[in-house]
């Protein structure tokens, strides 16, 4: 009942893109009262009027499920780009991480959203490096990462923290050997989302204006996708919804212009 209320007002106030946010953001609904889960949560919010687009984070693959998938397929409101941390690729280190899936389950997920949802995109975390990381563990994550095509990766090297049960594991790979790995991850990331950005060239896609580009004499603005495109337009559309005609890109930032027909 409070979110939905604080949902209704943030609403009815003109916010065009809400965001439901938590520490495991799919495991929402344990303990309550009265039965619901996550996916019942999502589609409540987006049964609601109005013009909006519908966002979460961070989601758990130990929690993340078909029906999740299911009521983002079933709802045009609630974005179809999905960031599921998967940390690493090699089921050895995601059970010393303690993570509670193993790298089937997390593809298969991945494979069933793909099938519902051909236009999803996904984004995820990957720690690089952590205690007992072998090169082999190290291309498992490559191997996962080329199947997944991840749009967006947020990488780290592994940091010791004090009092986890990993700062006590032994750590026989160098640091030299830690950046190597992440930087050839990066350059794989790379080489796919640049790909990806060259297929949206030629789309009509809608756009949340957020404000000016960086180039000058352009707006920018993200996709549903969760890419950013950057456009010219002869007037401000900050804080609306603008469709934009994609004619180049560079790197995964697009470039563009305001459509002369608003609407698909």
């Amino acid at each position: 009942e409070n979110i939905l209320a604080e949902f209704r007002a943030l609403i009815q106030s003109g916010y065009k893109e809400i965001t439901l946010l938590g520490q495991n953001v799919n495991s929402y609904g344990k303990g309550l009262e009265h039965p619901m889960d996550f996916a019942d949560l999502l589609a409540m919010l987006a049964e609601e009027p109005g013009d909006f687009r519908l966002r979460f984070m961070t989601s758990h693959p130990k929690d993340a499920s078909r029906k999740l998938i299911d009521t983002i397929a079933t709802h045009d409101k609630i974005c179809n780009n999905l960031h599921l941390p998967v940390q690493s690729g090699s089921d050895s280190i995601l059970a010393q991480m303690n993570r509670k899936y193993n790298v089937t389950e997390y593809l298969s997920l991945i494979r069933y959203a793909k099938e519902r949802i051909p236009e999803m995109t996904f984004s995820s975390d990957i720690i690089v490096g952590f205690p007992g990381e072998t090169e082999e563990d190290f291309e498992k994550t490559l191997e996962l990462v080329r199947e997944v095509g991840y749009v967006q990766l947020f990488t780290f090297i592994y940091s010791k923290r004090t009092g986890t049960k990993a700062a006590m594991m032994p750590d026989s790979t160098p640091y030299s050997a830690k950046t190597a790995r992440i930087s050839k991850l990066l350059d794989l990331h790379e080489e796919f989302a640049v790909n990806f950005a060259e297929k949206m060239v030629g789309r009509k896609v809608r756009v949340l204006v957020d404000g000016l580009g960086k180039t000058e004499g352009t707006w920018s603005g993200r996709l549903e996708n969760n890419l950013v495109a950057e456009f010219s337009a002869p007037e401000n559309h900050t804080g609306k919804f603008v469709w934009v005609d994609i004619t180049g890109h560079r790197g995964i930032l697009l470039t563009g212009s305001i459509a002369e027909e608003q609407g698909e």
